[in-house]
């Protein structure tokens, strides 16, 4: 069997599970990679942000936990990545399309509220292309939008379309392991009623199940796709 790279770009530590956590344990236990890709890797702006060693063993155990590879982390700057060239952030994820050839890749709606995740899905919509540009790309066999509580679920910018979710996952199994991953990052998980609450998260699955006649879910927008499913 053909080992199936599932490439996740996200902005920060933390994105990975809260937008791919369920999903990305299910594909790991059925022998898929998960390779996470976190430009902001230091998360230098974070509100009680851990010391430099403490991060990175929050972000080791989370995606262990997940059963997510070792993340490549970027060095792009938190909360101020509309600063950095477009092309610079297009460029370091090519790099990884290039070594890893992906199946399936996920990242960030375009119109989350957090702006350094709407300048990683521009950037990652761009980079996806490169199998158009390069012969020794394999094309990828789909695209799909994540959301972020707290970040998609807070979009108010009206000009934007929204999330749309047309992808179910059903994760009744995976929910508790991504929970579990997820309070790994410290200071993540906030009590109720915030979007990042354990209740919230476990409700918006429940809600995602509702509507795709799952008990629970994983919900995603697919902008791309190859060939039937």
């Amino acid at each position: 069997m053909v080992n199936r790279v599932n490439l996740v770009v996200v902005a920060h530590p933390d994105d990975e599970i809260l937008g791919f956590g369920a999903t990305g344990a299910k594909l790991a236990a059925m022998g898929e990679t998960v390779q996470p890709v976190i430009l902001c890797g230091n998360a230098d702006a974070r509100e009680s942000r851990p010391q430099d060693e403490e991060l990175a063993g929050d972000i080791a155990s989370a995606n262990r936990t997940a059963g997510f590879a070792a993340p490549v982390l970027g060095a792009f700057p938190n909360i101020r990545m509309n600063s950095i060239p477009h092309i610079e952030l297009v460029e370091f994820i090519e790099e990884s399309i290039a070594k890893y050839q992906p199946y399936r890749v996920f990242t960030h709606h375009p119109a989350d509220l957090n702006d350094d995740h709407h300048q990683v899905a521009r950037s990652c919509l761009a980079a996806f292309r490169l199998f158009q540009r390069r012969s020794d790309i394999t094309p990828p066999a789909s695209l799909h939008f994540m959301e972020i509580q707290s970040a998609t679920d807070w979009a108010l910018d009206s000009s934007l379309s929204g999330f749309r979710a047309n992808l179910y996952v059903e994760v009744t199994t995976e929910l508790d392991t991504k929970i579990r991953a997820l309070k790994c990052y410290r200071g993540v998980v906030r009590e109720y009623p915030h979007a990042r609450s354990e209740e919230a998260i476990r409700a918006l699955a429940v809600y995602r199940g509702a509507q795709s006649g799952q008990r629970y879910s994983e919900a995603f927008e697919t902008v791309f796709q190859r060939e039937l499913a």
